[in-house]
């Protein structure tokens, strides 16, 4: 605990109250001495007696360069303080809100840009609480961060046109079992048109999954320095075949996603190429992606060109804003 400006200015007018009475005898500054002391007692107790206040930070969801993400922390406390709340924001992301003054309890909200793939973090958090009168001062530290996911950028990327090749050794199905209606994250290659048509309703066709999952395996391979350009031409790739309805299986430096198709896999490998770093990779591939001082590649049934002559130039994919349920940072 800290006394304030205020306090200590508060302090001197006493001791100067107190010099004249004792030099002049001027026994009626104490009416102004005593309800001083009283005040900078009462000041002191209340912020001795005060609980650490709470804090919750809410958990942004993962999204890509660009996105924003809205934050809350709900400042809770047992009593009424007055506070100043100081945020610091991790490098790969960039916010305006350093800093707020506030009366306790209360809910704060500031917005925080991605910048750079990573798992970024929020935090650490300070909380400043002053007495009524403002004479003292208490801060209260939050050291605990809140991880960011940040993926990599994914650029327009025509699955059927250099992947072509590729695509077409995995399109063998499993057996046919029924149909059943469309929902929302299924591929349009397994609409039975004909069947849709006849119902006037999107309908698919549902395979029996008893043969094993055929696929394309995703190599992806950097040099030191050239992390973010392998995660990113990966990314692309990925997403292009799996938004394809090609399953997808990924080798990276630092693990492997395990073959699969759908919405799950996508955010599965966005994850991993968020997070991982450069390294080789010593297994076969149908896709490899290496990155290095020569550039970014693709090597797509034995042919290597470079990446930048495969891509649309901009962005292709994008997340919802949004924020999950609350963290105690």
């Amino acid at each position: 605990m800290r006394p304030t400006r205020r306090a200590l200015a508060l302090v001197a007018v006493c001791a100067l109250a107190v010099w004249l009475a004792i030099t002049f005898g001027a026994r009626s500054l104490n009416a102004l001495v005593v309800p001083a002391l009283v005040a900078l007692a009462a000041a002191a107790a209340q912020l001795l007696l005060a609980e650490r206040p709470t804090i919750t930070r809410s958990q942004p969801a993962a999204g890509f360069p660009g996105d924003v993400r809205r934050i809350e922390l709900v400042v809770e406390s047992g009593q009424p303080l007055s506070a100043r709340v100081t945020e610091e924001v991790g490098d790969g992301l960039r916010s305006e809100f350093t800093s707020a003054t506030l009366s306790v309890p209360t809910t704060v909200e500031y917005e925080v840009e991605l910048e750079a793939r990573g798992e970024r973090r929020l935090g650490p958090l300070a909380l400043t609480v002053t007495d009524v009168f403002g004479l003292f001062s208490k801060t209260f530290e939050y050291p605990k961060r809140t991880p960011v996911l940040v993926y990599p950028p994914v650029e327009d990327l025509a699955a059927a046109g250099v992947l072509g090749g590729a695509v077409e050794r995995t399109d063998h199905r499993e057996r046919f079992d029924e149909l059943r209606e469309y929902v929302p994250g299924d591929s349009l290659r397994d609409v039975h048109w004909k069947s849709s048509a006849k119902r006037d309703d999107l309908v698919v066709m549902e395979f029996d999954g008893t043969r094993e999952l055929t696929g394309l395996t995703l190599v992806a391979e950097s040099t030191a320095g050239h992390a973010d350009a392998m995660a990113s031409a990966a990314a692309s790739v990925a997403v292009a075949l799996l938004d394809a309805g090609i399953v997808v299986s990924l080798c990276y430096p630092d693990g492997r996603v395990e073959r699969a198709g759908g919405e799950p896999q996508r955010e599965r490998v966005l994850s991993a190429l968020a997070r991982t770093g450069p390294g080789r990779v010593e297994r076969d591939a149908d896709v490899r992606v290496l990155a290095d001082d020569r550039g970014t590649r693709l090597t797509v049934e034995g042919r290597e060109l470079p990446f930048e002559r495969v891509t649309g130039g901009s962005s292709a994919v994008a997340t919802d804003g949004g924020t999950t349920a609350g963290v105690e940072p």
